[in-house]
């Protein structure tokens, strides 16, 4: 239902929405622009819940420690689209890591969260060095998002709350895990 309401904003919204990446990260791509929503299924009322929570949050400035549609950081979002689903999640990134059921990439379904390293922070040239970064760096769990289907997520970064690739070059690259809240969930969307 909220997902339809998606779906009647035109191209131009979804590219005024997608012009960014995690704090510092590349814009994306002219394609990663002007992709489409995933398409409606039915759901369990739980995950409609967090659909509509996700849709109210669309659009939101990023302000750091925010967690309403004023303004909104990433582990702010996560926790705020739960909790109105019904699901209690911590409130740092590290702590909703180190919450919920581990799940493969091969996996995900709609409203699992998203985990990313300090990589996702890298521009341009810094991308290419990824691999000589200390450890530390890569193993820290800096930023999350929501799985929303076929490849994507929605997440608040300081250019605000939108919808990403996960195959863009930042988010495979800083990819670090993902985590299962919900007690329902509908079919695989990948």
């Amino acid at each position: 239902m909220a997902l339809s309401l998606w779906r009647g904003w035109g191209t131009i919204w979804w590219a005024a929405l997608m012009l960014a990446g995690c704090a510092g990260a590349p814009p994306p791509s002219v394609v990663e622009r002007l992709l489409p929503p995933p398409p409606q299924v039915a759901r369990p009322s739980q995950e409609l819940m967090l659909e509509r929570a996700l849709a109210e949050f669309h659009g939101a400035p990023y302000r750091s420690g925010g967690n309403t549609p004023a303004g909104v950081d990433c582990s702010g979002l996560v926790q705020t689209v739960f909790q109105r689903a019904g699901v209690l999640v911590p409130r740092t990134v590290a702590e909703q890591f180190n919450e919920g059921r581990p799940v493969a990439p091969a996996e995900l379904r709609f409203g699992d969260v998203v985990f990313f390293n300090r990589y996702c922070q890298a521009r341009g040239r810094e991308l290419f060095t990824a691999g000589i970064l200390s450890h530390a760096y890569a193993d820290e769990v800096c930023h999350n998002g929501v799985y929303v289907g076929q490849g994507r997520f929605v997440h608040a970064s300081p250019r605000g709350v939108f919808v990403s690739r996960l195959d863009a070059e930042v988010w495979r690259i800083s990819f670090i895990g993902a985590r299962r809240y919900l007690t329902l969930s509908s079919p695989n969307l990948h």
